[in-house]
């Protein structure tokens, strides 16, 4: 009877309580690849799970909200995915300047139409990779959130993108810098370390391979020496460490979100 009631009171609230865009938003959530209202234009989704869940992280809980006074920051985007962390930064600076970074082909051409559908005309776009030279690299996808450099995917093809160097990019006052680039942090931020005390605010997501040294000291390390203060927040991990060996994306062990800034 419990249940009854309870599936009962749910379908209510999402029939009459919810808003139209809210039950498009919790209807994204059991689809795939869709269209929904934004901000009163068309948003593109490959993966409605993916959409879903990053919507929800970055304008209801507003995980990548920093502050400037520069009027006109720029922002260096390093894992553009689908396209909401560069609208985020636009509806949050709307006269920033923002340099994209994305690889995946199974992601580029939803990010391509969100950039003009959106009309973010304030965004740069690189088909490319991130690394620490320039070169032709193996990627790997999952056709979801989890494009990456190297490491495979079980049953997955790999491609050849080329990669750029993002100390390159670096060289100049940079408001925030986002790194989610799936295992190729430590050594993109280890070859930018000259670099580094032209930002202000990081944010870094830090993945632990399972069969590999981890680096989260490392990187904690770097930050620190640049006179970063660092915020640590669970973005994956085991809920029973000891005897738990579930993995995320199939490598990953554990999965932190670093944020990293000049008080």
């Amino acid at each position: 009877m419990k249940k009854i009631i309870v599936a009962l009171y749910n379908y209510l609230r999402y029939r009459f309580w919810f808003s139209p865009f809210r039950r498009k938003l919790i209807d994204s959530n059991n689809s795939l690849e869709g269209t929904i209202t934004l901000f009163d234009k068309n948003f593109h989704y490959h993966i409605g799970s993916a959409f879903y869940t990053t919507y929800k992280e970055l304008f209801e809980k507003n995980i990548y909200e920093f502050r400037s006074d520069n009027p006109k920051p720029l922002i260096i985007d390093c894992g553009a995915n689908m396209g909401l962390s560069v609208l985020y930064f636009s509806k949050l600076f709307p006269n920033s300047k923002i340099i994209a970074f994305e690889p995946d082909q199974s992601v580029l051409p939803f990010l391509e139409k969100n950039i003009v559908d959106q009309k973010l005309t304030n965004v740069t776009l690189h088909k490319n990779a991130v690394w620490s030279k320039e070169e032709e690299l193996t990627f790997y996808t999952d056709k979801n959130m989890g494009g990456r450099v190297g490491v495979a995917y079980i049953d997955q093809t790999p491609i050849k993108v080329q990669a750029l160097r993002l100390k390159d990019f670096l060289k100049q006052p940079i408001e925030m810098l986002k790194m989610d680039i799936e295992g190729a942090e430590y050594e993109v931020l280890v070859d930018c370390v000259d670099e580094l005390s032209n930002i202000k605010h990081i944010f870094l997501e830090y993945h632990s391979f399972y069969n590999e040294e981890q680096h989260l000291d490392d990187i904690l390390s770097i930050l620190k020496k640049q006179n970063f203060r660092y915020h640590l927040k669970e973005s994956f991990s085991r809920g029973r460490p000891f005897v738990n060996k579930g993995l995320v994306c199939e490598k990953y062990d554990l999965a932190i979100n670093i944020y990293a800034y000049k008080e």
